[in-house]
């Protein structure tokens, strides 16, 4: 009786030490959320070789091309570029919407100035599909305000003469963000959880005047970590005073991460809007809080040799092409 006992109280004992040993394994082979996606990321923005394409480029060949209007469904209704589907930028990571877009065609996104447009070619980039965006929205396609909506950049109001700096701050180390979007394993299951949280609940832009004002209130412990996104040459001719440099391309790199601070605010900015918005979208989908700086450097400084790139011009970068209702 006692060694029959003894067995079953024996291999009860193997039994919940070979339960305890399998989930100690898989709770180490278990990644986070981070984890998984980083690298799918990392690769997808490394290799991304047109993020924009000009109007006149998309005009000349729009045959070859599917396009999605980004931009709020009343405003598409005003008009919009001929064959052109809606899909608000706030709704891009839906799987329903994501059906509606073809894997075999390249996909050109546009918006209101370009900015939005960015954000959501930089989901379906890291989604894997084949996309680019058109360069300051509508506004390069028609001159017509009402299918524009929105106001083109203007020297007069958008840009302003804000002190820049050619001094490089001291980097620090920091621990990378931890972000748990949804219990899954699967990188393009958490990609679509990450991508759509970051457009459903965050705000695209911030101003120039805005930054400036959040620097300069006396109170240092609400500044945000700026980020520029320029190439380092360009870094080097002038940047916003405490900024950062992380090219763009270089932003999900895990050694660049670690430079950010995961529980601050991060504004990036770029040229004109565009990669700083790719810059942007990637950090929030990684779990920072990050927005960004609207029209870019030109919106901070009117110094040509600091902005190196051409602001928006309605004589050269507007265009009166076709648009239906």
């Amino acid at each position: 009786m006692f060694a029959k006992r003894f067995v079953i109280l024996f291999l009860v004992a193997a039994i919940a030490s070979l339960y305890s040993c399998s989930s100690s394994t898989e709770s180490k082979e278990k990644k986070s959320n981070f984890e998984i996606i980083q690298p799918v990321v990392e690769q997808a923005i490394a290799n991304w070789s047109d993020p924009v394409i000009s109007a006149q480029a998309l005009h000349d060949n729009i045959a070859n091309y599917f396009v999605v209007s980004v931009r709020k469904s009343e405003h598409y209704a005003l008009g919009h570029i001929p064959g052109a589907i809606n899909i608000p930028w706030t709704q891009i990571a839906k799987e329903d919407n994501l059906e509606k877009l073809p894997k075999d065609k390249h996909i050109v996104t546009y918006c209101y100035t370009g900015h939005t447009g960015q954000i959501g070619a930089t989901v379906l980039k890291i989604l894997g599909y084949d996309v680019s965006n058109m360069k300051w929205g509508i506004m390069a396609w028609t001159t017509n305000a009402t299918v524009r909506v929105a106001k083109a950049f203007d020297e007069d109001t958008d840009a302003h003469d804000f002190a820049v700096s050619t001094s490089v701050p001291k980097t620090t180390t920091y621990d990378l963000a931890d972000p748990n979007y949804v219990d899954s394993q699967d990188a393009m299951t958490i990609l679509k959880a990450a991508a759509d949280q970051y457009v459903s609940n965050h705000a695209p832009v911030i101003t120039a005047q805005a930054l400036f004002d959040n620097l300069n209130d006396g109170d240092s412990s609400n500044d945000p970590q700026i980020v520029s996104v320029r190439k380092a040459e360009d870094y080097a001719k002038g940047h916003i005073p405490g900024a950062i440099n992380i090219p763009w391309k270089d932003i999900a790199k895990i050694d660049n991460l670690k430079k950010l601070d995961p529980q601050r605010p991060i504004v990036t900015y770029c040229y004109t809007g565009h990669t700083g918005a790719v810059a942007c979208t990637v950090l929030n989908i990684l779990g920072y809080n990050a927005t960004n700086l609207k029209w870019g450097i030109m919106s901070w400084t009117k110094d040509p040799n600091v902005r190196v790139a051409k602001a928006f011009s309605e004589s050269s970068d507007a265009h009166d092409f076709q648009t239906e209702k």
